[in-house]
């Protein structure tokens, strides 16, 4: 069976695939999808700009069911919640989505943490949204730089030596009057 390949660009258009035909056929979506139309991604980001780049693979597990790996990568510029800066986020993200028929009973994976992620299958699949789903579940809950590259506490230590420094001209100060 020939695999098909397609590219998008993921623009005003809304791109829907059937899910489980998607995965039967062992297909494959790529493209890339500007940030601003990631309507539900932007109260978590610093501003819109940039791109996510993206690979929809259908197939099947290890036990013949239909699955849909999903490859994200890009730059998202989120807020760090310590300066309120812009944060540069390298987003890198695979995850394996199993696909599951509507009321199938899922109650045996919810207790096992090595089960793959499951979503409905629909005929209608929002390609946009189930990349963005993907995007927000991989974010940090609290974006922050790291303690050496933060503004906020590289100022904060800035201070401590500016104030340790004007004790110490005191102190000096001091010395002279004696």
């Amino acid at each position: 069976m020939a695999q098909k390949y397609y590219h998008a660009r993921l623009m005003s258009e809304q791109t829907v695939i059937d899910s489980l035909e998607f995965a039967r056929a062992g297909q494959e979506l790529r493209g890339s999808l500007p940030v601003t139309r990631l309507m539900r991604l932007q109260d978590c980001l610093f501003d819109a700009d940039g791109s996510v780049q993206f690979v929809v693979r259908g197939g099947r597990d290890d036990e013949r069911r239909p699955t849909l790996a999903v490859e994200i990568s890009g730059l998202l510029h989120l807020q760090c919640q310590r300066c309120l800066e812009v944060l540069e986020y390298t987003l890198r993200l695979s995850n394996t989505l199993l696909l599951v028929r509507q009321g199938e009973d899922l109650s045996a994976n919810a207790e096992d943490p090595e089960a793959a992620d499951c979503i409905e299958a629909s005929p209608e699949t929002d390609v946009a949204a189930l990349i963005e789903d993907e995007i927000l579940l991989s974010l940090p809950f609290a974006p922050r730089h790291t303690d050496d590259s933060c503004r906020s506490v590289v100022d904060k230590s800035q201070r401590e030596v500016e104030k340790s420094s004007a004790f110490a001209k005191l102190a000096g100060l001091k010395n002279l009057k004696q």
